[in-house]
């Protein structure tokens, strides 16, 4: 999957909105869904590179950015299993409304995608 095929999703995701958000809120978050919400946000709180996620495709290898951390990070020992693990876990955050395209490779957490990111901080303290 591409870029482009992310934006549709999420687009569609954000344009359907509560249709889609009700199927997707039915299932479990994935752990790595969890994961990638909860780095994008510090504290609970979405600023300037928090609440983004970037998708990049570089030579040294695929990664997502949420927040200030990368997924798979330096010391994955399978980093493109993990690539992939992380990818499908971003597909279904956008496909559950979560996040939406921003520009070029910028994507950004909605506001239902914000609540649950906190939601799931404020848990992670407990």
């Amino acid at each position: 999957m591409v870029i482009s095929d992310l934006i549709s999703i999420c687009k569609l995701a954000v344009d359907v909105g509560n249709k889609v958000y009700e199927e997707y809120k039915k299932r479990k978050l994935s752990e790595a869904e969890k994961e990638l919400l909860i780095a994008a946000v510090k504290d609970g709180v979405a600023t300037a590179k928090y609440g983004e996620f970037y998708v990049m495709h570089l030579n040294e290898g695929d990664f997502i950015r949420a927040g200030n951390k990368n997924f798979p990070d330096d010391e994955s020992k399978d980093p493109v299993y993990d690539f992939e693990r992380y990818f499908e876990a971003f597909e279904g955050l956008c496909k559950r409304g979560y996040i939406r395209y921003d520009s070029g490779s910028l994507f950004r957490l909605t506001s239902i995608g914000l609540e649950k990111a906190r939601e799931l901080v404020r848990k992670s303290k407990k």
